[in-house]
């Protein structure tokens, strides 16, 4: 099978056919007694031939065995883990890799289109196929002990995502790859800080990630965007420690590779870590007085998610950000016409204006001009439903439930916005291999017809979508 695009080949390809199956109702003696007569470690628990669930060793040991129960009274139902994680025989290799990492499992089950049992996959199935798979990479850092292994892991993050691009797989699997990896290299850089000067650090708050990272939309080379929020009750000797923590593991991020933000947004920062009650008082403040630097702190701060710690403060923020909008009906007005001031660079002839002069003459900021407005005015459009969390994508999706716009403009949308991240990404990758800082510039010269034209529909796009949200919300009447 061809390497290269090994990862492109539907799961059928290399899922094994044979699956051990058991009833809900057959003991857990039965049950275990055929897993040792076949030497395996998982069986599925089915129902009519669909999977309901699964029963690992691991089950066994902390359901049963440390537990003392007599596994003649238990039943496979009582007992196994659900739902199971599933994959459709034709979806491609790459997302069972994705499915296992994400979620730390090592099987799949394979479905048919009615959900029926079809195979199962393994991880030791896809990490036979070839050495340069993301498999060994999660591996990797797992076991990586030291900075200095990050900071290796980090730099060949590239290498896998010019691996995927040139395997073409879809875009937005592969910011979702890069969005994993940069998550799991966080989590791993907070572990070792922990380990080196913090075992004694409260346990009552939580490190967020922000921006493009808190939407799961970073590219290559993101620079930070992170706070934290810590339990109001703690003293000031724990509230000390969690600064110090701040500033150590934004050092070692740096250290490894992932630039720190030119405008502060970093934990590090006490403007960008605060007690629940002081960030609930900021909030309020950005929501009912909406400036431009109060709207500008929101957006960004919006698109928290917990990376570490305790989810509950984010949970509790983003309900707090509801009820808020929900009384303060101009605050998304003033959003919308912040996004008014990034008109598309088109010109009267219907020509793409790029820089006049500076390091990127000739060439066009893709982010301002296409990405950010997309993502800003969905971000509204969902906010006003109550909508917070998810990506781009997954929040245009919602709007196609709630047919709050036309189904053809929301698509234009979608479509528009992949095709400049696609290009952003692409333009980055050429940048690192000319050893250039990647930035959101492309260049424009370097686009064929085809892409030239696409390109001016996104920028004809965006357009559409800052007109609906000029009438949407009367903005001509907003000074």
């Amino acid at each position: 099978m061809d390497e290269k695009n090994i990862l492109l080949k539907p799961i059928k390809e290399i899922s094994k056919k044979q699956v051990f199956t058991t009833s809900p109702l057959a003991s857990v003696r039965d049950i275990a007694n055929f897993m040792k007569e076949k030497n395996i470690s998982g069986i599925v628990v089915s129902e009519n031939n669909l999977p309901i669930g699964i029963i690992t060793d691991r089950d066994f040991r902390n359901k049963v065995v440390s537990k003392g129960l007599v596994s003649d009274n238990i039943k496979a139902h009582e007992i196994m883990s659900g739902p199971v994680m599933t994959i459709h025989e034709e979806d491609y290799i790459f997302e069972a890799v994705y499915k296992m990492t994400k979620n730390n499992i090592h099987r799949l089950v394979v479905v048919d289109d009615m959900g029926r049992i079809a195979g199962i996959v393994t991880d030791t199935d896809i990490i036979k196929l070839q050495t340069n798979t993301p498999f060994y990479f999660i591996r990797d850092l797992e076991y990586a002990n030291r900075f200095d292994d990050l900071k290796i892991l980090n730099d060949k993050t590239t290498a896998f995502v010019n691996f995927l691009m040139s395997s073409k797989i879809k875009t937005v699997e592969i910011i979702r790859f890069i969005s994993h990896i940069n998550d799991s290299l966080i989590k791993k850089c907070i572990e070792l800080v922990l380990r080196d000067n913090y075992f004694d650090l409260p346990e009552d708050f939580a490190f967020l990630v922000l921006g493009s990272e808190g939407r799961r939309e970073q590219t290559l080379k993101t620079d930070q965007d992170n706070a934290i929020v810590y339990d109001d009750v703690l003293d000031n000797v724990s509230i000390d420690k969690i600064k110090t923590f701040s500033e150590k593991l934004i050092e070692a991020l740096i250290y490894i590779g992932i630039p720190e933000c030119p405008g502060g947004i970093m934990a590090k920062n006490s403007f960008w870590r605060r007690s629940l009650i002081d960030w609930k008082q900021t909030l309020t403040k950005w929501i009912s007085v909406p400036t431009p630097e109060n709207i500008l702190n929101y957006s960004m701060f919006s698109d928290l998610r917990t990376l570490y710690g305790m989810e509950r403060f984010e949970l509790e923020l983003k309900e707090l950000i509801k009820e808020l909008v929900a009384k303060e009906s101009l605050f998304l007005a003033h959003m919308a016409k912040n996004v008014l001031r990034f008109p598309p660079p088109i010109g009267f002839l219907g020509n793409i204006k790029t820089e006049k002069e500076g390091k990127y003459k000739g060439k066009l900021d893709i982010k301002k001009a296409v990405i950010f407005p997309i993502t800003e005015g969905v971000k509204i459009l969902c906010l006003e439903e109550g909508i917070i969390s998810g990506t781009t994508v997954e929040k245009i999706n919602r709007l196609m439930e709630l047919n709050l716009m036309p189904k053809s403009d929301l698509l234009e949308l979608e479509t528009s916005f992949i095709f400049a991240v696609n290009l952003r990404l692409k333009s980055q990758l050429n940048e690192i291999s000319r050893n250039e800082i990647p930035s959101n510039y492309i260049d424009v010269k370097r686009l064929n017809h085809i892409e030239m034209d696409r390109l001016k529909i996104a920028l004809s796009v965006v357009k559409t979508l800052q007109s609906f949200l000029s009438s949407k919300f009367n903005l001509s009447f907003i000074s």
